[in-house]
C-alpha cells in the first residue's frame, strides 16, 4: 500500500512512517507543496547487502575529507597558512 504525505507530516510522524514501513511493507510518498519529492520504500536484500559493503569506506572518506576543514566550511590551517589560500603559494 503507498500512502502520500506532506513534508511536515512526514517529519512529525517519522518513526512511525519508518516502522510502517519495516513491518508493514508500506510505501510512502513525500509531498513538497503538492508535488511529490521522495519516497520512502523498503530496501531489498541485495541493496542492503550492496550499502552495507560500500558504506563503511565511502563514508570514512567522507569524514576524512570533511575533517580537513572548521565548522563554518574553512580549512582547519587557514591562519597558519593564509598566503597558501589566499595567492595558491606554497
Amino acid at each position: 500500500m503507498t500512502s502520500t504525505v506532506t513534508a511536515t507530516q512526514a517529519r512529525e510522524q517519522f518513526a512511525d512512517i519508518i516502522n510502517r514501513v519495516v513491518y508493514r511493507g508500506e510505501q510512502f510518498i513525500i509531498e513538497k507543496k503538492g508535488k511529490p519529492v521522495a519516497r520512502i520504500v523498503m530496501i531489498e536484500e541485495k541493496q542492503k547487502e550492496t550499502i552495507t559493503k560500500n558504506e563503511p569506506d565511502q563514508g570514512l572518506m567522507l569524514l576524512k575529507k570533511l575533517s580537513q576543514y572548521n565548522a563554518k566550511g574553512l580549512p582547519k590551517d587557514l591562519a597558519q597558512n593564509h598566503d597558501k589560500y589566499a595567492w595558491g603559494g606554497e
